[in-house]
């Protein structure tokens, strides 16, 4: 939602919260399962001019819609619920209460930060971790032991021997622990694959990753075409 926007059926979803804890008992845990969907608007109304209020002064709430979201096709037969009920959100003492209204709005990241669809996200070149020579027995052992992320593994070659492999070179941190000390510079070479690329996405949920993925590439192929059709 832009700064032009205005709050609508269409853009912004409204909660309820209306718990109490009686001044005798226990604490009270509050679950997400206890918020309650306001489809007609919001029921909070607005701090207004006592000079420019009257008894038959119509009441402005902080968001109003032009039809009940209940109405629409999308929420007929699958009412607004929070995805998980059983959340704590918050844990009330004797006498402690909490009446509030969450109003979710939809927007852009490019338009504030809230909206990021997305959580941590990195990505690194795929490394190449290759034995330049066999490593066997006592000192096959150690490489492995070395890597703490478990690159390597040992293979029995019969006979009582063994030698390393590597094994998950997807793993590799390329942190150069493996090739510390005894020789082993001559034994491993570490190495990145410049035209192959990991990434790792978290969603904040409000998205499927895979539709973030799809989404970010249409944006960057539409950016690719604009900037090839200025150049020609």
């Amino acid at each position: 939602m832009s700064e032009p926007d205005t709050p609508n059926e269409k853009n912004t979803i409204v909660f309820k919260l209306n718990v109490q804890c009686g001044r005798k008992g226990d604490r009270l845990t509050v679950k997400s399962n206890e918020l309650k969907w306001l489809p007609n608007r919001s029921e909070f109304e607005m701090v207004t001019d006592s000079t420019s209020s009257g008894p038959n002064t119509n009441k402005k709430t902080y968001t109003s819609f032009s039809c009940s979201q209940d109405l629409l096709p999308k929420f007929v037969n699958s009412p607004i619920t929070p995805k998980h009920e059983d959340i704590i959100t918050s844990k009330l003492g004797p006498g402690q209460g909490i009446v509030l209204e969450a109003h979710a709005m939809k927007g852009l990241e490019k338009s504030h930060a809230k909206w990021f669809p997305m959580c941590t996200t990195w990505y690194k070149m795929f490394p190449k971790v290759a034995l330049l020579q066999e490593v066997k027995d006592k000192k096959a052992d150690e490489l492995v032991k070395k890597c703490l992320v478990n690159v390597f593994d040992i293979e029995d070659i019969g006979k009582g021997r063994k030698r390393a492999t590597v094994a998950r070179p997807q793993l590799c941190t390329l942190c150069r622990e493996c090739i510390r000390g005894d020789d082993m510079e001559k034994c491993v070479a570490l190495r990145r694959v410049k035209d192959h690329f990991i990434f790792r996405i978290e969603s904040a949920g409000a998205f499927p990753l895979e539709v973030l993925v799809t989404e970010a590439i249409k944006i960057l192929e539409e950016k690719y075409e604009r900037v090839i059709t200025e150049l020609t």
